[in-house]
């Protein structure tokens, strides 16, 4: 697009007129052509004759974020004092680069004015990063083994510095704003001992089937599009939810987005039906969902009450016939055939034979009927040895079953729910008590601030006082979080997040929060 260029006291200003109406918009960062390596400024200013009504950042031709507004900038409002709050004209955000996968992409800048006009300003730019977007320990980074440093003007490189057990070559550029050296190029030459990162790349996007426990499963893979064997990829197990597929997830343009740009392989299994693979009412089975009873047994200060998951005389029996001898009551609704948790564990397995994974950054995503299995992986010893962090969308635990990740230091957690939901209501804020469906059945689950608590203890949490609001970025969101855990990750290490919504996933705002939870761990 061209523009035409204005400059005033000594500022560039890339002015654009829409709808008869005059909107000056400019990115002062990124920079065009520029190489950002870590957490850095995302900022500028906007005028408009009607005032600025939100800055909106486009990456890659899709809208990302918008960008906090009302920043001091009394050089602006001097240029432009006929402007409405041009001295309050700025707009920045910390944004972390090493979110997205090493690359070249286009950052867009959108200035919207208060009557409907917009601006635009386009930044190319160049990310480069090591494999993990946070590196928590400074031991993971050996420089014995740099061969050669080499220098040229305001640079010197680094040959051969030894990262997470991969060699890099390091650029450290002298940067004026900040007035010290900073990373501003990093190349992977390969891993330590010179050999590829994995032993084998064999797969690409596309869908596949292995044998486990006698069953044959299916499964999706999604590679993402700029996925590189020499380097290890996080992973993202995505279970769907009662009668879905593998497509339930892999279908949604904001998953395929995301991942594409963090860099996360994400495989989406298919559950088992009522008779065999692919029937209908795939289920994930988890803890009370075969039996029909509940973690509590009977309550005996509830009339009435029992220790069965539903109100059996209320609810539609959907007792699987694989269920036969299991189920207790009419209240089982999942399958009986297999162990889920062993044929996670053994896809992952699976996976990570033919593609190139981080197993420091396995991950279980779970919507509804998945989300309420995503918890069991944290709580069974063999499964928590292999995945690092679960997101449960819209999926809680039946009633009493309260049990803490088993891991010592607990497993980071996030639980995405929606205050009308019918089907799996998380309840009131620091309710103790279930909740109970009220959607045509009657099932009773544990409550999302309950579950949450007790997974923060076991990160040793402070849970003495009640979940404290935690800024995710978007205000989609009302996320709490417990303080003075023991973890290293920047945001809480467990978060209960919920949306005015009911019984849906909501990807396009629920995958990229979950994503940027498991980026910060």
């Amino acid at each position: 697009m061209n523009k035409a260029v204005l400059l005033v006291a000594g500022l560039l200003f890339l002015p654009a007129v829409m709808r008869a109406e005059t909107i000056i918009l400019n990115l002062e960062e990124p920079k065009a052509d520029g190489t950002y390596t870590g957490i850095s400024n995302l900022r500028g200013w906007a005028v408009a004759e009607s005032g600025v009504a939100s800055i909106e950042i486009d990456i890659d031709g899709v809208y990302a974020f918008d960008v906090p507004m009302g920043g001091t900038r009394a050089d602006v409002g001097a240029a432009y004092p006929d402007f409405p709050d041009a001295d309050k004209s700025g707009f920045s955000m910390a944004f972390n680069y090493k979110g997205l996968m090493p690359g070249e992409y286009l950052f867009t800048a959108r200035a919207i004015s208060n009557d409907g006009g917009v601006a635009l300003q386009n930044a190319a730019l160049t990310v480069d990063r090591f494999v993990s977007s946070f590196i928590d320990d400074a031991a993971k980074v050996d420089t014995t083994t740099v061969s050669e440093v080499l220098f040229a003007e305001s640079t010197l490189t680094l040959k051969g510095v030894s990262v997470e057990g991969q060699q890099w070559d390091v650029a450290l550029g002298f940067d004026t704003a900040t007035q010290g050296f900073e990373v501003t190029g990093i190349s992977a030459v390969g891993a330590s001992g010179g050999g590829a990162a994995c032993a084998a790349s064999n797969w690409s996007s596309g869908d596949y089937v292995f044998e486990q426990q006698g069953v044959e499963r299916a499964f999706r893979v999604r590679v993402p599009a700029n996925y590189d064997s020499a380097v290890s990829h996080p992973l993202i197990v995505a279970f769907h939810g009662w009668g879905g597929d593998e497509g339930e997830f892999l279908d949604n343009a904001t998953v395929q987005r995301e991942a594409d740009q963090r860099g996360y392989v994400v495989v989406a299994p298919l559950g088992l039906g009522k008779e065999e693979p692919g029937n209908r009412l795939s289920s994930w089975s988890f803890q009370g969902s075969t039996t029909g009873l509940d973690g509590d047994g009977v309550n005996s200060s509830v009339p009435g009450d029992s220790s069965d998951i539903c109100d059996d005389d209320s609810t539609t029996d959907y007792t699987y016939p694989s269920c036969d001898g299991t189920a207790e009551n009419g209240c089982s609704w999942t399958h009986c055939t297999v162990d889920d948790v062993t044929f996670a564990n053994a896809l992952v397995a699976e996976v990570s034979e033919n593609l190139c994974i981080d197993a420091k950054r396995v991950f279980a995503v779970g919507g509804s009927n998945g989300g309420m299995f995503a918890w069991d992986l944290g709580r069974n010893a063999a499964s928590a040895a292999v995945f690092k962090g679960v997101a449960a969308i819209i999926g809680l635990p039946h009633r009493g079953f309260l049990d803490p990740p088993v891991a010592e230091g607990g497993m980071p957690a996030i639980s995405v729910t929606g205050l009308r939901d019918r089907t799996v209501p998380p309840g009131d804020w620091d309710q103790d008590t279930y909740t109970t469906t009220s959607d045509g059945d009657v099932y009773y689950y544990t409550g999302a601030s309950a579950i949450t608590r007790v997974w923060a203890e076991a990160q040793g949490c402070d849970t003495t006082v009640p979940a404290a609001p935690f800024d995710v970025g978007s205000t989609e969101f009302d996320c709490r979080a417990w303080s003075y855990c023991q973890s290293e990750s920047n945001w809480p290490p467990v978060l209960d997040c919920r949306s005015d919504r009911g019984h849906t996933y909501g990807l396009g705002q629920s995958w990229p929060l979950i994503l940027e939870f498991f980026d910060q761990l």
